[in-house]
Order: structure tokens, then sequence, then C-alpha cells
């Protein structure tokens, strides 16, 4: 077994070391299938793939759009879930963490979690988990009919809001009796120490309504309850303005003292020079971002809390922009992101290498399926299965095979 020097908490029983990160999990999107929001909304049918269909690329070299090579797929489908679940366990993942919708007791794009992944004949290949991503859900620019081209910045879409998130402690003790009975007592849902493995997207929200210390103790008093010894609670501290690479490595201590279990950061995308790209032509190489995230990881470190280092396969969220945006374009005040190339497999690999070999009990990639972010695990029509490809020939690496 390979081994390295002890330093947090993740003891193998042996003086003096600790086992590599062998699980990986990777960041599941169920934004693929009809749901009854978009079809309300947009018309019947509707689901993000009709935005990765109508991208057009924004310059020479932009791949885009980028196709699925199993085409586009319903992913409500059990029979669809249980092929996604075999190639990915199949490759060496662990499994999925899951983006999940909540809003006042209202659950949004629940299907292929709720009716195909739990209904799947393969369903225990895999783990899951869930990250709530309590933001608010509104309409892209890509779909505004008044050309509306601006986008809000956290959630990548426009001031048309949807469905408004709101927190209270009532609310949380709901979340929490209601994972508890469809998916903590599943049996290959993600725990440690027999604690279900829980996720916040967003900090800022949660915590403007209770504060981090209450969240803690009402979801594990919660948990408790329904007969768990707690929830291991794991917060995104990324995502976040905090400084020019949107990692929030300063909020760490303060998690911590709250009672928070680990961090991880959801993206790390920025490299140091993100904001000094130039209008006509916000574009950087993958190898920018490679850098950028051995930095976040460090300075995430430095905060006293177990860190689950986390690895973004890219960044390229053109499929929502509004269609008529060309460059040149004030990308910051449209609040539009840099677009990310040459992300090619091996240098995914190599990201993902120097992840495993930190000292924590997972990895986690985003994404599985974020096509429309740019971030996509899935085979597609320029590198088949590459990412997965390197995800088994990486893991079968660093677990000695």
């Amino acid at each position: 077994m390979n081994t390295i020097t002890f330093r947090s908490s993740y003891w193998n029983g042996k003086k003096g070391e600790i086992t590599m990160a062998k699980d990986v999990f990777a960041i599941y999107f169920p934004s693929w299938h009809p749901d009854k929001h978009y079809e309300k909304w947009y018309g019947k049918g509707f689901c993000e793939w009709e935005l990765v269909k109508t991208t057009k690329p924004l310059f020479e070299g932009h791949y885009q759009p980028r196709r699925p090579l199993w085409g586009y797929f319903d992913e409500s489908d059990p029979e669809m879930m249980a092929k996604q679940i075999d190639i990915a366990a199949d490759n060496g993942l662990t499994g999925f963490i899951f983006d999940w919708y909540w809003y006042s007791g209202e659950q949004f794009l629940e299907k292929p979690l709720n009716e195909a992944f739990l209904n799947a004949p393969n369903r225990n290949r895999l783990k899951f988990a869930l990250m709530w991503a309590n933001h608010n859900w509104g309409r892209w620019p890509a779909l505004d009919d008044d050309d509306h081209q601006a986008m809000n910045g956290n959630v990548n879409q426009s001031s048309n809001l949807y469905l408004e998130i709101k927190h209270s402690e009532e609310d949380l003790r709901r979340v929490v009796d209601f994972c508890s009975e469809k998916y903590f007592r599943c049996e290959n849902y993600w725990k440690i120490d027999g604690k279900p493995v829980y996720s916040f997207f967003s900090t800022t929200r949660l915590f403007e309504a209770i504060p981090p210390e209450d969240v803690v103790r009402i979801m594990n008093d919660q948990a408790k309850k329904n007969g768990f010894p707690g929830l291991y609670l794991l917060i995104n501290i990324g995502c976040c303005n905090d400084n020019k690479r949107f990692c929030g490595w300063g909020r760490v201590p303060r998690m911590k003292e709250a009672g928070f279990d680990a961090v991880f950061a959801y993206n790390i995308v920025a490299p140091s020079y993100y904001h000094e790209l130039p209008q006509e032509r916000p574009v950087f190489d993958y190898s920018g971002m490679m850098e950028a995230q051995e930095y976040c990881w460090a300075k995430i470190e430095e905060g006293g809390l177990p860190h689950f280092p986390s690895v973004t396969m890219g960044l390229d969220v053109s499929p929502r922009w509004s269609r008529s945006v060309k460059f040149p374009m004030d990308y910051v005040k449209l609040g539009y992101c840099p677009i990310c190339t040459d992300v090619l497999p091996e240098k995914f690999g190599e990201v993902l290498e120097k992840a495993l070999k930190k000292d924590a009990p997972a990895v986690i990639i985003n994404a599985w399926n974020e096509w429309t972010e740019g971030m996509a695990l899935l085979p597609d029509e320029l590198y088949g299965t590459g990412y997965l490809d390197t995800i088994k020939k990486v893991t079968d690496k660093v677990n000695g095979k």
C-alpha cells in the first residue's frame, strides 16, 4: 500500500503513515432531461441539451459545440443511468456527488437521482452523496428574448429569477428528515465514520440566514434524531470572490471554528492573470488552471481543516451566453468567465495524480457532465473516452495496480 507522511486525521493504523486518497467522486449535474420546471419556462421537452446544440465557436480553435458521443440522451432513463454507472465504475470512479436542488420543499432536476440512479439495477457499483446547490435559479442569457446579455456571475444566469433560495432553521430540519428517509439510509450512500457526507454549494445565503455554528448544530441534531451519529459536513469554499483566484481559503478557520468536518473548492478556475486577459480574446490555457489548483490546495490546507482536493477540468460557459455576444467584449462587466482551452486528457491526468497523492479520503472532480460549463468526463466527439481512460490509468498507478 502506498503511504505518505501523516499530517491529518486519516490514519491507517500504522505509526507515522497514512494511506493515499483512493476514492474519486465526480460532481453530477442533472440538467439533461425534460423537467417540469424547464417545460413551464421554456416549452415541452426542454433541457440544457438545447443550449449545447445551438452553441457556435467564438474564435478559431474554439471547441464548440461540444457534442456527446452517446448523443443527446435522456439521463432520467434508468437504462441510460445504468450505462453511466458502468462506465464510471469501470474507469476508477468511486461515486457521484449529485447537485441537489431544494427550494423550501420544492425539488428541481430530481429525476436522474430519484427515478434513474436509485432504480438502476447496478446502482451499488457507485457510492453517491448530495451537494445542496443552494443558489437562486434564473434564465440564461442564451434564452433571453430581449437579448439581455449580462449574467449573474454566481450562477451563470440572468437577473430573471425563477426559483429563489430561502434558508431557515425549520427548512434545514426538513431537509435532513427528507434526505435521511430518501437517501441516507441507502446502502451505497457515502458515509465517513457512519455519518452521511453532505455538502453545500453556497455559504453566502445560508450564513446570512443562520449562523455557521447553528447550521452544524441543527443538522447534526436532526441527523441523530433519524438514527445517524451525525452528518459529515463538507463545505464548499470555492466559487468565492474573496480574492483574484475566486477561492475562499480565508474562510477555512471560521468553518473549523463552527464545527464543519471538511472543506473543498467546487471550482478552481482562475490563474493569477485571470482578470488581465484582453477583451478581444478572454481565453487562457489549461496550464494556468493547473497552476491555480495546486496553489489553492496549498492555501486551503493552511486553514486547519481536512481538505478534499478538487480537480476542475476546464471552463467554457459560452453555451449559456447570449447568442449576440462576439469578441471583443467586456467580459467582467457582463459577468462572463474567460474560456479555458487545451484541456487535454493527459494534462487533466497530471492534476488528478497530484490530487490523489494528498492525504485526504477522497478527490472530487468537477464534473461528470457539466456540458454547458465546459467540464465533462463523459465521452465526447473530440476526445472520446480519453478523460475516463486517464482516470483509470492514474488511479491504477496510484493504487499500485
